[in-house]
C-alpha cells in the first residue's frame, strides 16, 4: 500500500502543469527554429534570386576583376572594402533579422507567451562549475550531445549527396561567365537549404513529441500528492467548516443587532419570527432579520425589550421565511398582507400615544 502511494501513477493536475510552466519547463524543441531558418532562407533566396545575383556579381567584379587593380593603384582600397561590406550587409542583414524573428516565433508557437519567473531570480548555482559539469554529463546532457552529433552527421550527408549529384557538372563551369557560375551556385545553395530544412522539420516534430512525452512522465504525481494538492487548493474540510461556523455566528450577531431597528415582528407564532422595517427611502418594507426555533425566541425577546410589536400571522411569516433573504424588500405579491400588518401596528402606536399607555407586545391579526 505504501508503494502505491509513492509510485507516480497519476496524470499531472493543472496546478502541477502551471508550476512547471512558471519554472520554464515546457515541451519544446530547438530544432524547429533551425528548420524554419533553412526553409525561410530557401524561400527568400528563391524569391530574391535576381537581387542576390546582381549584388554578388557586383561584389565579385569590383573586388576580383580589373577594377581591383585600378582602385589599389589609386589608393582607394578602403573604398572598395566599404563597398563590399555594404553589399554583403544588404544580403546578410535580412537573414539575420529573419533568424531573430524565427527564433522568437518558433518558441511562441510551441509554448505561447511564457514568463519564466525563476529565470529572473538570481541563482548562484548557475555560476558553480561543478553544477555545470553535472548538467553536461547528465543523462539529458548526453542525450542532447548525441542528438547534436546525429544532426550534424545528417546535414553533412545531405550536403555530400547534393554535391555528389552535381560533381559531373563542375568541369563545365570553366566555360561559364561569373553570372552563370553564381546562378549555378545559387541553385545548389537553394537545394541545400530546402533539403536541410525539410529534414530538420521532420527531426523537430519527432523531438517535440519526445520532449512532450518525457515532460509528461516527469510531471506525473503520486496519489498522495494529488490528495495533498486537492486539500491545499480546496482547503482543509475542518478549517472550512470552522470558518463557515464563524461566519454564521458573525452574521447572526449582526442580524440580532438589527432587530431593534425593526418596525414589527411577524411570527408563526412559536417556530418562526421575521422582522420587517420600513422607511421613506425604501421602495417597500425590508426583511432585516429572521429565524426559527431558538433564534425566533431570541428575536421575540429582543423585540419585547425594545417595545417592538409582535404580530401573529402564520401564512405571512412562513412565506417570508421560506422565500426571502435578509436585506430583500417585500415582493409585490405580499404588499397587501404586509400593508395590513403595518397599518395595524401604526394604529396601535397612535392608540398608545393617545391613551398614554403601553402597547401590548404580542397581538394577533
Amino acid at each position: 500500500m505504501a508503494d502505491d502511494q509513492g509510485e507516480k501513477t497519476e496524470q499531472a493536475t493543472d496546478a502541477k502543469r502551471e508550476e512547471f510552466r512558471k519554472r520554464g519547463q515546457v515541451a519544446m524543441t530547438r530544432e524547429l527554429s533551425t528548420a524554419l531558418f533553412f526553409l525561410v532562407s530557401a524561400g527568400v533566396l528563391y524569391a530574391s534570386s535576381r537581387f542576390v545575383m546582381q549584388n554578388i556579381v557586383e561584389i565579385f567584379n569590383r573586388t576580383m576583376g580589373a577594377e581591383l587593380v585600378y582602385m589599389v593603384r589609386e589608393g582607394r582600397f578602403i573604398e572598395m572594402l566599404v563597398f563590399a561590406g555594404y553589399k554583403l550587409g544588404l544580403l546578410i542583414t535580412p537573414l539575420m533579422l529573419a533568424a531573430l524573428v524565427i527564433g522568437v516565433l518558433s518558441q511562441v508557437l510551441q509554448t505561447g507567451l511564457l514568463q519564466n519567473e525563476e529565470a529572473l531570480q538570481p541563482n548562484l548555482n548557475k555560476l558553480n562549475p561543478l553544477s555545470g559539469l553535472k548538467r553536461i554529463f547528465s543523462v539529458r546532457g548526453l542525450g542532447e550531445l548525441l542528438k547534436s552529433i546525429m544532426k550534424m552527421v545528417a546535414i553533412c550527408l545531405i550536403v555530400y549527396k547534393i554535391l555528389k549529384s552535381e560533381i559531373n557538372l563542375i568541369p563545365y563551369l570553366s566555360g561559364y561567365d561569373v553570372q552563370q557560375i553564381m546562378g549555378y551556385l545559387g541553385v545548389i545553395v537553394f537545394k541545400l537549404f530546402l533539403t536541410a530544412g525539410i529534414f530538420m522539420l521532420v527531426l523537430a516534430a519527432a523531438d517535440y513529441f519526445f520532449q512532450r512525452w518525457r515532460l509528461e512522465k516527469e510531471m506525473m504525481m503520486t496519489k498522495q500528492e494529488v490528495k495533498e494538492e486537492h486539500k491545499s487548493r480546496e482547503g482543509d474540510p475542518i478549517i472550512k467548516a470552522r470558518i463557515r461556523k464563524v461566519q454564521r455566528e458573525m452574521a447572526s450577531r449582526k442580524m440580532m443587532a438589527d432587530v431593534p431597528k425593526g418596525d414589527v415582528v411577524v411570527t408563526n407564532p412559536t417556530h418562526i419570527a421575521v422582522v420587517l422595517k420600513y422607511s421613506d427611502n425604501l421602495p417597500a418594507p425590508q426583511l432585516i432579520a429572521k429565524g426559527g426555533d431558538h433564534v425566533a425566541e431570541k428575536i421575540k425577546q429582543i423585540a419585547r425589550d425594545n417595545n417592538i410589536p409582535i404580530i401573529e400571522n402564520k401564512p405571512l411569516a412562513r412565506t417570508i421565511f421560506k422565500t426571502m433573504k435578509i436585506g430583500q424588500v417585500i415582493p409585490r405579491e405580499l404588499f397587501v398582507a404586509v400593508a395590513e400588518v403595518l397599518s395595524y401596528v401604526y394604529r396601535l402606536r397612535r392608540k398608545k400615544r393617545n391613551a398614554g399607555s403601553r402597547v401590548q407586545p404580542e397581538q394577533g391579526i
